[in-house]
């Protein structure tokens, strides 16, 4: 008979009340990410919130051409979707600091295995005593 490891759920309740903690202190920390994007050019730049916003937009005035508004269009959609590509970095980064390790103990639960000869975790069972 395979000997498989025990699943310890106190572990598991454990690291479940250090992550929810850790994602109280995170909501903080998410509110306050803001990242700032740049058009290919540099002459425009714009600063987005963790909620998507456009918090400041910044253009130098010689890219302001009456004749050319796509030009304009253009360059502020490139700033906006740079700061928006950083913000969803480091909000990735903010979550994988609270779920590190998490994912190990989910693969195990689900019966993944590290070394493919076993599951990683297999509950326990006792042996059945036979009846006399």
């Amino acid at each position: 008979m395979p000997e498989y490891e025990q699943i310890d759920f106190s572990a598991l309740a454990k690291h479940a009340r250090r992550m929810q903690g850790s994602v109280a202190d995170a909501q903080l920390d998410l509110r306050n990410i803001e990242a700032t994007g740049h058009s290919s050019d540099g002459m425009v730049s714009a600063t987005v919130s963790a909620e998507s916003r456009v918090v400041d937009l910044r253009i130098d005035p010689s890219v302001i051409d009456p004749d050319n508004p796509e030009r304009l269009v253009r360059l502020v959609i490139e700033a906006i979707d740079g700061a928006h590509d950083t913000v969803t970095e480091q909000r990735a980064e903010v979550m994988s600091g609270i779920t590190g390790g998490l994912q190990d103990i989910l693969a195990g639960l689900n019966g993944e295995t590290n070394d493919k000869k076993r599951p990683a975790v297999a509950p326990r069972f006792p042996e059945r005593r036979s009846r006399r």
